[in-house]
């Protein structure tokens, strides 16, 4: 890794998310449209957040964790593992950086980074893979960063109809692989 990249590193923690995380800023994250504009949870509530957590943990399909600077301790995002397929030891990983003044700062790349090492590092996992919409290129640009390579696209899989006309888009997929288990590692 790069000076600038440690230091990057160096500026985010990971800790698991908990339901006072769920303040109202927190909640006003998933009621903004720039936030939420390639998002799937939009406009949740307290209650809603508080249910996913729990069923993550119960099940342990997944797990959340809160993306906090580290100079000050501010949550600006999440980061999710899951669901995990613990048969085949895959699993999605998922991020959004919901304070819009922390864009465009590499906390995202950082925060993935650092979910690949707990991924891979300590759940044992074998390959990480995320799902984006094509439109996306910052999100796209910052899993390539982490390690992630582009696999796939599924064209036009997206439909935006909010300013009227639909505009389509692909769902591009990325993937990232734990180098402990080579056999199965392949870039074909």
């Amino acid at each position: 890794m790069t000076t600038a990249g440690a230091d990057l590193s160096a500026r985010i923690a990971l800790r698991p998310l908990k339901e006072s995380d769920f303040t109202k800023r927190y909640l006003a994250w998933f009621r903004d449209p720039e936030v939420t504009r390639f998002l799937e949870a939009r406009n949740i509530s307290r209650a809603d957040a508080a249910a996913h957590l729990r069923a993550g943990e119960d099940g342990k399909r997944w797990a959340l964790y809160a993306i906090c600077l580290r100079a000050d301790g501010r949550h600006i995002g999440n980061l999710k593992i899951g669901p995990i397929d613990w048969r085949h030891r895959v699993s999605d990983l998922v991020t959004v950086i919901g304070e819009r003044d922390a864009w465009g700062q590499g906390h995202a790349r950082a925060a993935i980074r650092a979910g690949i090492a707990i991924a891979f590092d300590e759940l044992n996992l074998r390959k990480l893979s995320a799902s984006i919409d094509s439109r996306n290129l910052g999100s796209i640009r910052a899993y390539e960063a982490a390690g992630f390579t582009v696999e796939a696209a599924l064209k036009d899989q997206f439909m935006d109809d909010s300013a009227g006309a639909p505009v389509f888009s692909n769902k591009v997929y990325v993937g990232c692989f734990n180098r402990a288990f080579d056999a199965g590692a392949t870039n074909e």
